[in-house]
C-alpha cells in the first residue's frame, strides 16, 4: 500500500471520528477542497476546517465507508458510501430529520507528502430528494 493510500485511509478514519485536527494534519496549508455541486471551493486549511465543522454540525452521525480505492501515485481516487441524518442546521437550512445515503467519488492530489487538493463528486439531487427538499 502506498503512502498516499495510507494517508487517505487516515483521512477517512479521522472523518468518521469527526476529528478535524486529525484530518487537517494530513493536508497542505493551502489545500483546495472542492465539492463540484457547490459554487466555490474552500481554499486553505481554516476554510476546510470550517466547512467540515459545519458538516459535522448538520449531520452529527455522518459516517463514510470506503468501497473502492484507486492508487495513481500522486493521486488517489476513492468511492465512498456516505450516510447520515440531517439533525442539525446545515448551511443556513434547518434540519430535516431525514436519513441520507450517497455515493461520493473523492479525488485526492498530493504534493510533498501532503494532500493538496480534494475534489468530491456526488449527486446533489439525490441528497435533496432524500432530505425531502426536492421532488423529482
Amino acid at each position: 500500500m502506498s503512502e498516499a493510500v495510507k494517508q487517505v485511509e487516515e483521512f477517512f478514519e479521522a472523518m468518521n471520528r469527526h476529528d478535524l485536527e486529525g484530518m487537517a494534519r494530513l493536508l497542505d496549508e493551502q489545500v483546495v477542497a472542492e465539492e463540484v455541486a457547490e459554487p466555490e471551493p474552500c481554499r486553505g486549511l481554516e476554510a476546510f476546517k470550517a466547512s467540515y465543522r459545519e458538516l459535522f454540525q448538520g449531520y452529527p452521525d455522518c459516517r463514510c465507508q470506503v468501497l473502492a480505492t484507486y492508487d495513481a501515485g500522486s493521486e488517489v481516487i476513492c468511492e465512498v458510501l456516505w450516510s447520515a441524518t440531517n439533525s442539525g442546521e446545515f448551511r443556513g437550512s434547518p434540519p430535516t430529520g431525514k436519513a441520507v445515503e450517497l455515493r461520493i467519488a473523492y479525488f485526492f492530489k498530493f504534493g510533498q507528502g501532503r494532500i493538496t487538493r480534494i475534489t468530491e463528486y456526488y449527486d446533489l439531487a439525490t441528497l435533496l430528494v432524500q432530505q425531502g427538499q426536492l421532488e423529482l
